[in-house]
């Protein structure tokens, strides 16, 4: 079993973490490998190196991103001969979607675990094949949703933060939240979209919000009420239309409660496959991570990875 850690997980405070859970997470499972991440390409080459010698366990220790980088890594590499590679992960992030609905039996000091390499469940997830103004990239995949809008504006500015941001960061990450997203509200603008699901063309519309879902929790609190499986082929696409900014909070008020169908400006899918193209670059946000595109098609992958119990 080999871990890649990322230290630097929940704007630093994953190392006080790791070093709390590694000697519990050593007495489960024996002696591991720690590979401290640096460059991603390197994770990739890291991965695939190890697999052909045999190895056939990857533990992300990190927050989501860790997982998506760490996941993105066995999927490129699983064309190895022999047993299927199986991921696991040791949530040291602020929000740790991946590991929701969290399980009482799967904490180890406090943090979320999925290290159980004996037990196994398949999952699908979302290969995302992005275009912007330079052509065609390299396909990535999310574990856990994508988004643009509002979602991937707030991460960007998340990720990019002002002095304010960094300073309430150190206190409050929860509060950091909401502060990048009072700051992406202040600026932004709806993104014109043409939206098509399964081959059919749903229209054209102004996009506040537009989130294709696996595991229907993100950004930490929030959560949204359409059932997805992990396993069952299938994602959700939430759409907000043309809302205020009062209209962007009170939907965020209702997604903490886990409501959303139904609410005036939404529309929501179901589907195997989505295309969604705009006339100018837009952020775009896969598990944490943001990039921009102009033209995204997004597909199920089914039960593309085996994940530890």
């Amino acid at each position: 079993m080999i871990v890649f850690l990322n230290p630097r997980a929940s704007y630093g405070r994953a190392a006080a973490k790791w070093k709390r859970v590694r000697p519990e997470l050593e007495r489960r499972v024996g002696r591991f490998e720690v590979v401290e991440i640096g460059a991603p390409d390197a994770v990739s080459a890291a991965v695939s190196a190890a697999a052909a010698r045999g190895e056939r366990v990857f533990v992300a220790a990190g927050g989501d991103g860790t997982v998506n980088l760490v996941a993105n890594a066995v999927l490129g590499a699983t064309d190895m001969p022999g047993e299927r590679l199986r991921l696991g992960a040791v949530g040291l992030g602020s929000s740790n979607d991946f590991h929701k609905p969290f399980r009482r039996d799967a904490f180890i000091r406090g943090v979320p675990a999925r290290v159980d390499c004996g037990r196994t469940e398949a999952r699908d997830v979302l290969r995302v094949d992005l275009a912007g103004a330079d052509g065609r990239r390299a396909p990535r995949h999310a574990v856990n949703n994508a988004s643009i809008g509002v979602a991937a504006e707030a991460n960007a500015s998340f990720n990019d933060p002002t002095p304010f941001v960094r300073a309430v960061r150190r206190v409050s990450v929860d509060a950091a939240i909401v502060a990048s997203v009072m700051r992406t509200l202040a600026r932004r603008r709806d993104i014109q979209c043409r939206i098509a699901v399964d081959g059919s063309d749903a229209g054209s519309f102004r996009v506040s919000s537009l989130g294709f879902v696996k595991n229907p929790h993100f950004a930490g609190a929030f959560c949204y009420d359409t059932p997805v499986a992990p396993d069952d082929g299938r994602m959700s696409v939430h759409l907000c239309e043309g809302l205020t900014r009062l209209e962007v909070l009170t939907t965020l008020a209702a997604l903490s409660r886990r409501r959303f169908a139904g609410r005036p400006k939404t529309r929501t899918w179901v589907g195997r496959r989505a295309l969604v193209e705009a006339d100018v670059d837009f952020a775009l946000e896969m598990d944490g991570e943001v990039v921009y595109a102009r033209r995204v098609e997004f597909s199920v992958v089914p039960r593309a990875l085996l994940v530890c119990r």
